[in-house]
This record gives structure tokens, sequence and C-alpha cells, in this order.
């Protein structure tokens, strides 16, 4: 099996596309529902908000172990590796938190940095740049749903 990161082709990414932008789908009705004080089936809107941060939080750091994984020769590969165990606890910790302050600021920093250490340390293929965009668009989108949420918290 070829390693080498350069031989992939272009891929269309339209259908992920489409999921990352309705993946901010449980984060604005997270929102809706604190708005409007009601919970869905005893869940708290707090608590929805944080357990869906935290596992679309864990989803990113995944990208990053198969990266690790399935690149070989990608010279982050240990890096990535070792971060996407480090934030996905970070992610699992804040969801243990959910009832402090601490909890959405946390994961709010979380998914800043993953933004951040995609763009140094390019865990993607070559030929899906236009997804990457769409997960760094979407990933501020739901960054803002948590300012916004913190703000309807206090």
């Amino acid at each position: 099996m070829d390693t080498d990161i350069h031989h992939y082709p272009p891929v269309d990414t339209r259908l992920f596309d489409w999921l990352a932008y309705l993946g901010l789908i449980p984060f604005v009705g997270g929102i809706i529902m604190q708005w409007l004080g009601f919970s869905l089936w005893g869940v708290t809107p707090r608590l929805l908000f944080t357990a869906y941060s935290a596992v679309i939080l864990s989803f990113l750091c995944g990208v990053w172990w198969g990266a690790a994984l399935n690149q070989v020769g990608h010279p982050h590969r240990m890096i990535l590796a070792l971060l996407s165990n480090l934030v996905t606890l970070v992610g699992w910790v804040a969801l243990l938190m959910f009832r402090t302050t601490w909890a959405l600021p946390v994961l709010l920093v979380a998914f800043g940095f993953v933004v951040w250490a995609e763009a140094r340390l390019n865990p993607n293929l070559p030929g899906r740049d236009q997804y990457f965009r769409t997960r760094s668009i979407v990933t501020y989108l739901v960054m803002a749903c948590h300012l916004l949420m913190i703000l309807l918290l206090l």
C-alpha cells in the first residue's frame, strides 16, 4: 500500500461539508432550549450542549488519530496521535464538569486549539482542502455557539 501522502487525488467532499453544517443543529438546539428554559426528556440544555460539544471535539480529534495511523510519512504523525488523545481527554473532563462555570469555556478553548493546531500540523490529505476549509468555518461557528451559551448561562 502506498503511504506517500502526495499521491491522493482530489475528492468530492460535498456530503461531508453538508454533514459538518448539519452538525451545528444540536448546538443551536441547546441554545434555543436554554433561552426558552426547557429540558428534553429530563436532559438540561447545559448537559445536552456540553455532552454534544465533548462528542464533536472527540470526533474532530479522531481525524488526527486517523491521520497519524494512516499517513505513515506524515511529519507530525506522533504529535497528531498524542494531541488527539490529550484534547479528547480535555473534552471528557469538561463533560464531567458540565454543572460548573468552567465546562463551556474549557470546551471553547479546546475548539480554538483544534483550529490553531490544524493550521500548523496539517493533518489533512491533499485533495481534501475544501473539507478542511468547511471544517474550520464550522468550528468557528461552534465557538460562537459556545460564547452565546456561556452568555445565556450567566
